[in-house]
C-alpha cells in the first residue's frame, strides 16, 4: 500500500499519480495474476486476498487523497472481476478494506481531537476497532469453513461489509 503525497487533485503531479497506481493497483494485479497461474497449473484452487481501503469503498473521501482513493476503488473493481473470472477454477478472490483502527501507527493520530471528530462521522459504529485487520485474512483463506463459498466480498474493517 502506498498513500503518496496528500495533495489536491490540481496540485498532484503525474509522477505521484503513476506511483500510487503502480503500487496499489498494478502491483496487486501482477501478484494476483502470477499466483493464480500457479494455482491453475496445480489444479487445486485457492484464495487471493487483496488489501484495499475504506477510502476506495466510498467511505472516506478526504481532501488530498484523489489518487489513493481512486486506486483503491479500482482495486475493488479488479477484485470483483477476477472473482467472477476465476470462480470456475475454485479460486476465490476477496478484498479486505481496513479503516482506522487502534494500533501503534495510529496511536498519536487518534489522540487528536479534530481527527476523532472528523473520522467518527465516517465510522458506522462511532468507535475504532482494536483488532488487526490482517486477522480477517485467516478467515478468508480457510478452505474448510463456509469461507470456501465467499467470492468477491469486500470486508470493510470499520465493521461493515458491502
Amino acid at each position: 500500500m502506498y498513500v503518496g503525497p496528500i495533495k489536491s487533485s490540481l496540485d498532484l503531479i503525474e509522477e505521484d499519480w503513476e506511483r500510487i497506481f503502480k503500487t496499489n493497483l498494478r502491483g496487486s494485479w501482477l501478484v494476483s495474476k502470477y499466483v493464480c497461474l500457479q494455482m491453475l497449473s496445480f489444479n487445486q484452487g485457492g484464495s487471493i486476498i487483496n488489501i484495499s481501503s475504506t477510502a476506495g469503498a466510498n467511505r472516506s473521501h478526504s481532501h488530498g487523497m484523489v489518487a489513493y482513493a481512486s486506486s483503491k476503488a479500482a482495486l475493488d473493481t479488479m477484485t470483483k472481476v477476477m472473482a467472477m473470472e476465476l470462480g470456475k477454477y475454485k479460486i476465490r478472490v476477496n478484498a479486505i478494506s481496513p479503516g482506522i483502527f487502534k494500533s501503534e501507527i495510529t496511536e498519536g493520530l487518534l489522540q487528536k481531537k479534530w481527527f476523532n471528530n472528523v473520522v467518527s462521522k465516517m465510522v458506522p459504529l462511532r468507535e475504532f476497532g482494536t483488532t488487526d485487520p490482517a486477522l480477517t485474512s485467516l478467515f478468508l483463506s480457510e478452505k474448510e469453513t463456509y469461507a470456501q463459498w465467499v467470492y468477491a466480498l469486500e470486508i470493510c474493517k470499520d465493521w461493515h461489509t458491502r
